[in-house]
């Protein structure tokens, strides 16, 4: 079957923004230019490629041809960049992927440096956490995730990176008006709690590795790495942060490494389509680089 690329880059405009209206300004076309669009390429296909709702949902099929359509365009700029000359081109691309939100705070800005310079690309990153990013790259949403799964998706290669260490954190005041009686398993659980989100384990690893054993907790839910690290300062509650985020602010006395020497260590991957362009290899690279010198440093 072949393709019209055109109306390939339409679906993936409706899918990425999740309406047609949003796709239509992205495109600077009308929105009903998009619908017809996608209406001829469902015919063409033969099955339904975007659930309308809101926002629109693709289907199975209609993720399959957004991920084929991205790896036709990394292909192409790597083509644009061999050929050089009036063929080649300095137009940057989009790259979506995935990365928890630890990382990106973190050290992953490093990357996205290098991807600019080095690679030309803009990199679309979706921040999830880092036990679900996975689903995004089976699914399709995205190209290349960090992940905690240590088993490669079929068709994808899998490369460590390192582990990514935790601590369990609060500041003087909130130490001084909670846990007067000590830092136990009992009054820490007592204490108010910031967690990210109800996927967030970390602070459950985190009791169990400095107290032998969990209790139930009662958190704010805080859903942003800056404002954990805020809420943490402010003394709204104790907080599971990464080491290298912390540690000078430890040092500084405004925040307590409440049991030191208890740490939660993630192991951390980076998973990509292996049937994906040379460039994709070469973002992975840099990707395992700056890990390889920011997770050591910790």
């Amino acid at each position: 079957m072949e393709f019209d690329y055109d109306s390939l880059r339409v679906l993936e405009a409706v899918v990425r923004t999740g309406s047609f209206e949003h796709a239509a300004k992205l495109l600077n076309v009308t929105q009903s230019a998009v619908s017809q669009r996608i209406k001829q390429l469902e015919e063409r296909v033969g099955s339904l490629l975007v659930v309308r709702g809101r926002p629109c949902v693709p289907t199975e099929d209609g993720l399959l041809l957004c991920q084929h359509i991205d790896q036709v365009t990394l292909l192409q700029h790597e083509l644009r960049d061999r050929m050089g000359g009036p063929m080649g081109g300095s137009r940057a691309i989009n790259l979506r992927i995935a990365v928890n939100n630890d990382s990106l705070a973190t050290w992953f800005a490093r990357v996205l440096k290098r991807a600019g310079d080095e690679l030309n690309l803009r990199l679309e990153v979706i921040p999830d956490d880092q036990d679900f990013t996975e689903e995004r790259l089976r699914s399709g949403d995205a190209l290349a995730v960090i992940t905690t799964n240590q088993h490669a998706i079929p068709g994808c290669h899998i490369q460590p990176l390192g582990l990514m260490e935790y601590i369990g954190v609060a500041s003087p005041t909130f130490v001084e008006e909670h846990l007067t009686r000590g830092i136990t398993l009992a009054t820490v659980s007592a204490a108010p709690a910031i967690s990210f989100d109800q996927k967030d384990t970390l602070p459950e690893q985190w009791l169990k590795t400095a107290f032998g054993s969990t209790m139930p907790i009662s958190a704010h839910r805080v859903p942003s790495y800056e404002g954990h690290l805020q809420c943490a300062l402010e003394g709204v509650g104790w907080a599971i942060m990464p080491v290298m985020s912390v540690f000078d602010l430890i040092k500084e006395g405004k925040l307590v490494d409440l049991v030191p020497g208890s740490r939660v260590a993630l192991s951390l991957q980076w998973q990509y389509r292996t049937q994906s362009s040379t460039i994709l290899v070469r973002l992975s690279e840099i990707v395992a680089e700056v890990a390889a010198q920011e997770l050591a440093a910790q």
